[in-house]
C-alpha cells in the first residue's frame, strides 16, 4: 500500500491515508488533535485516491485521534459523504477513538452522512475489516 501523509507546520503527521493492495479499501488514520482545515485537506486527499482509482469502501480510524472534531464532522457529513458516494464509496467503517468528544463528534458526522453511505462503527480494526468484507 502506497502511504500519503499530511503534515502539521511543525511536521507531525495529522493524517496518513493508504489503498489495500486488492483496492478493496482505503485505510484513513487521523493522529492528533484535528481543525477544520486539517480535516478539509485529509478528506480531499481521500477524494482525490478515489478519482484516481475508484474504491467502494473505507476504513477510518479514529484510534489516535485527540479530541473533539465537530466542525469537521458536518463538514464531512454534509459536504464530503456525497462526494465520496458520488465516486464509488458505499461502505465506510469507523473505528471509533477512545475519548467521549470524539466519539461525539462521530455522531454528528454520522446524523448527516448515513444518507449518503452505509456506515457502522466499531471499537477494533479486525471488527471493522470483517465488516468491510461481508458481501
Amino acid at each position: 500500500m502506497a502511504k500519503r501523509e499530511l503534515k502539521k507546520a511543525n511536521g507531525d503527521v495529522y493524517l496518513e491515508a493508504s489503498r489495500s493492495h486488492d483496492n478493496s479499501f482505503i485505510f484513513v488514520n487521523w493522529i492528533g488533535i484535528q481543525s477544520l482545515e486539517s480535516i478539509m485537506m485529509g478528506a480531499n486527499v481521500v477524494l482525490d485516491m478515489l478519482r484516481e482509482r475508484p474504491c467502494p469502501k473505507i476504513l477510518n480510524s479514529n484510534k489516535e485521534l485527540i479530541g473533539p472534531w465537530n466542525d469537521g464532522a458536518l463538514f464531512l457529513g454534509k459536504k464530503w459523504a456525497s462526494k465520496a458516494k458520488q465516486a464509488g464509496v458505499t461502505k465506510f467503517a469507523q473505528i471509533l477513538g477512545p475519548g467521549i468528544y470524539g466519539r461525539k463528534s462521530f455522531s454528528f458526522f454520522l446524523e448527516y452522512a448515513i444518507d449518503h453511505l452505509d456506515i457502522k462503527s466499531f471499537e477494533t480494526e479486525s471488527e471493522a475489516l470483517a465488516w468491510l468484507n461481508e458481501r
